[in-house]
């Protein structure tokens, strides 16, 4: 994980996810058995997969058991989402204090670095609206059947299996359209954000 959360490559990642996928799913299993029985294990673990594809920079390897500690609040957020999602009907993005906490529960940080965590999980709450604006327009770039499909899941909240019937795919291949296309919404973010940081003026000296 820590080889990945530095050079951010796809085939580090495809072997990091290999490498624990036994262990994401024995953990969504265990989530899982004192829960409703109709959540689907699969939807639990990809979520999780994403998630863990989308921050690892709050990743920290700094003691043994790391990874185990971080995926495994990953794999809580992801059910938590899920129960949210059906109290109030709506799919629920990955909350700002949902990012805050796997940053605290992937780190070894003292308790005299709190203050300074919570002042850059601040900031991070303030800038998640131009997040979302970016999050938008990277959205209206992908091809038609990402945004159809990733709207199928994001807003009315379909499960793979039934949006496989509607596409006429298999559940597998839906799967790897969501995963792809928030990948590349992912990536346009970041292209935009690195962008915008170079044109950002230098301050005088």
């Amino acid at each position: 994980m820590d080889e990945f959360r530095k050079s951010r490559d796809d085939a580090v990642f495809e072997a990091l996810i290999e490498l624990t996928r036994p262990q994401l799913v024995m953990r969504v299993r265990q989530k899982l058995r004192t829960l409703d029985s109709s959540f689907d294990p699969n939807e639990i673990l990809q979520d999780s997969i994403i998630n863990i594809y989308r921050y690892p920079s709050n990743f920290a390897a700094s003691r043994p058991g790391a990874f185990a500690a971080w995926s495994t609040t990953i794999v809580d957020n992801a059910i938590r989402r899920q129960l949210r999602q059906r109290r109030v009907g709506v799919p629920i993005a990955l909350r700002p204090s949902e990012v805050l906490e796997q940053v605290v529960c992937g780190s070894s940080s003292a308790p005299d670095d709190l203050a300074s965590d919570h002042e850059e999980g601040v900031r991070t709450a303030a800038a998640f609206s131009l997040l979302l604006q970016l999050y938008q327009a990277a959205f209206t770039l992908l091809s038609a059947i990402e945004r159809e499909v990733l709207t199928w899941v994001e807003v009315d909240g379909l499960r793979y299996a039934d949006i496989a019937l509607r596409a006429h795919k298999r559940p597998e291949a839906i799967k790897m359209v969501v995963f792809r296309a928030r990948r590349r919404i992912y990536e346009r973010m970041a292209e935009w954000l690195m962008l915008g940081l170079r044109r950002r003026p230098v301050a005088a000296a």
